[in-house]
């Protein structure tokens, strides 16, 4: 995994232009997140920079909910998650360098459960894959003359499997580089 984030960081910051366009000239962004998730992010642009597809691959966990009770258990560790979403973007202030979006989507995750009736056991957690819907909601800014942007953004994961309505609010912000016209 940490072989395929590596290659996509380098393809794509090889790729960027030094020249200025508008921030949706740009058909890819690549970048990094910090908050929940933490990871890598990437992010297509379709329609004009009206429409969006957005991935995040990174960790579960890891910022905080590091420790929380979960299905007859506890969660210590962070796990990895990939998240995928359909956006849908609207200029604000009337100016193309201000964005904010939002959409739907889902999101898988794998994360060590330390379940109760493993106490004292020499195995004492197990693997689990959970996945559910996730919805997110955000604010963008492009920097001006650079082929950058900054962005905040929160929404909330709902697991499906295998515990119904687990919640996990998820707050990030980062920076993206739009790289491929």
């Amino acid at each position: 995994m940490k072989k395929l984030l590596f290659a996509f960081t380098t393809i794509f910051i090889l790729g960027a232009s030094s020249e200025t366009f508008a921030q949706y000239d740009y058909n890819w962004a690549a970048g990094f997140r910090v908050g929940e998730p933490l990871g890598f992010n990437l992010r297509k642009y379709f329609q004009n920079g009206d429409k969006a597809f957005d991935i995040n691959v990174g960790t579960y966990g890891f910022i905080y909910n590091r420790e929380r009770r979960y299905n007859a258990g506890e969660y210590k560790t962070a796990g990895l998650m990939i998240q995928g979403h359909y956006l849908w973007q609207l200029e604000i202030f009337r100016r193309d360098w201000a964005h904010v979006y939002y959409g739907f989507g889902a999101q898988i995750n794998n994360r060590s459960h330390y379940a109760d009736i493993l106490i004292g056991q020499k195995v004492d957690h197990t693997k689990k894959i959970s996945l559910g819907p996730s919805g997110t909601a955000g604010f963008e800014l492009k920097l001006p003359n650079q082929p950058l942007a900054i962005f905040v953004d929160a929404g909330l994961y709902v697991e499906a499997l295998p515990s119904p309505f687990f919640l996990n609010p998820q707050i990030s912000a980062g920076l993206r580089l739009n790289v491929i016209k």
